[in-house]
Formats: structure tokens, C-alpha cells, sequence
């Protein structure tokens, strides 16, 4: 299944976890890809994963606009359009909400929420030449309740909320902007939680699946790669969660 065969697609976050796993299904199915992430070396290391010698990597801090700005400008000349923008860039921290420390929620809003903002903003002139698609990673700590996410929760309400309004906005243009909603999934970032110290044990429940299995963010990429296609093409502004039924 070759989707898209002759497609541009720009990923961030690529340099692992369901970055790095988004970038190699849009590899195999075809796609030219444009890797974004802040670390270099594990950027490259994606890059020597993919089979296409067209795709390239970008050593990219999404929230800041200038750094963001230029490197939209080199993918208008070197690849002239681009079809699809896929947003899994993010950073998760838990605290008890009362002893969040400014600088770090700061810094999870600017990367999450301005960062996805910046990308959009940039994007969208190009997407609407080409009627492509965005597809923004957003989490269940948007739809539910996670506690010690207060920064990270925040962020990702905010992804899903921007989102249906792109979708609205924009749609009759023929963009469709959709969010994928995972849970329990096995990345750098989530299975090595560090919690805050003398936590209520009863409420880890609420951030464990039905099934009580973390699974492959490999599930995760062909969610995303649904929702980016033409399969998706009726699909517009919705959350989708993945997420073993955890808000079920």
C-alpha cells in the first residue's frame, strides 16, 4: 500500500518514540519525508532507518518561530509544496499541580501548544495549495482526567480545541485537521514516568489501559497515517483516542 506515493510529509518529533515510528510507516508507504526534532544524533538515526534518499532531516526547536519560519522557507526550495503535516513533537513532566514551578510550564506550553502553532501557521498556506492534511497528536490527558499533568493536560486541550477550529475553519478549503488521542503507549517519554514523591496510588488506575498492556508506538503511526490519507477523506476535526479503552 503505497498512500502516498509522491507525497511530502513533514513529521516532527521524528527522532524517536511515535515520531520516529510515524516517519518509517509513511516511509514504507511511499511518502518523502521531512524529519524534524531537536536531537540531532536521533534524528539520524530515524533517517538511516527509511528507504527513501529523498527525505531529509531538520535539527529543529518548533518553538521558537524565527528558527521555525526559516526552516519552512528551505522546505518551499528544496521541495517546492508539501501535503501532509504531522505534529507529535512534545515533552511530558509530572508534578502535583500546587508545586508546578513557572519555568516549566512555560516550557511544556511553548513546545506542546505554541510549538504545534508555530507548525500550522507555517503549514497551512502550503496544505491548502496541495488540500492536504494535518494531524496533530494530542493525548487523553485532554479528554480526561490525568492528575500531575496540570502543564502537559493544558497543552493538549489546547492542541485538540486549536485543532477543531482549523478544522472548521479551513475545511470547506479542502484541509482536513484531525487529532490523534493515544494512552499506555511504550515511548522514551512515558515508561520511565517520574512521579512525584508520596503520590495516592489509586489513581495510577486511571492512567493504565482496560487491557492493562502498554502498546507498540507503531499503533500509534498507523492511526496517524489513516487520518493523513485520502482513506480519511470524511474525517475532519475529531479526537481519536487510542487508548486500549482507558476512557471507555
Amino acid at each position: 500500500m503505497k498512500r502516498f506515493k509522491n507525497k511530502i510529509v513533514l513529521i516532527t518529533g521524528a527522532g524517536s518514540g511515535i515520531g520516529r515510528s510515524t516517519a518509517v510507516r509513511f516511509d514504507e508507504e511511499g511518502a518523502t519525508s521531512i524529519l524534524v526534532d531537536i536531537n540531532e544524533e536521533q534524528l539520524l538515526e530515524t533517517k538511516n532507518m527509511l528507504s527513501n534518499s529523498y527525505s531529509k532531516t531538520k535539527v529543529l526547536d518548533i518553538s521558537s518561530y524565527d528558527n521555525s519560519k526559516i526552516c519552512f522557507n528551505e522546505i518551499k526550495e528544496d521541495f517546492k509544496k508539501l501535503d501532509c503535516l504531522i505534529n507529535v513533537a512534545g515533552v511530558l513532566r509530572f508534578d502535583n499541580s500546587h508545586e508546578v514551578e513557572l519555568e516549566n510550564w512555560n516550557k511544556i506550553i511553548n513546545i506542546n501548544l505554541t510549538g504545534t502553532f508555530f507548525m500550522c501557521n507555517l503549514a497551512i498556506p502550503m496544505l491548502l495549495e496541495s488540500q492536504g492534511s494535518i494531524v496533530n497528536v494530542s493525548s487523553t490527558a485532554a479528554l480526561g482526567s490525568h492528575a500531575w499533568t496540570a502543564a502537559y493536560s493544558a497543552s493538549k486541550g489546547g492542541i485538540s480545541a486549536f485543532s477543531k477550529t482549523l478544522a472548521v475553519e479551513y475545511g470547506l478549503r479542502g484541509l482536513n485537521v484531525n487529532c490523534v488521542c493515544p494512552a499506555s503507549i511504550e515511548t522514551p517519554m512515558s515508561t520511565s514516568p517520574n512521579l512525584p514523591k508520596d503520590i495516592d496510588t489509586r489513581l495510577l488506575k486511571k492512567i493504565m489501559p482496560v487491557d492493562g498492556i502498554n502498546r507498540s508506538p507503531d499503533d500509534i503511526a498507523s492511526t496517524i497515517a489513516f487520518l493523513a490519507s485520502e482513506d480519511a477523506i470524511h474525517i475532519n476535526g475529531i479526537d481519536l483516542r487510542v487508548d486500549g479503552g482507558l476512557l471507555t
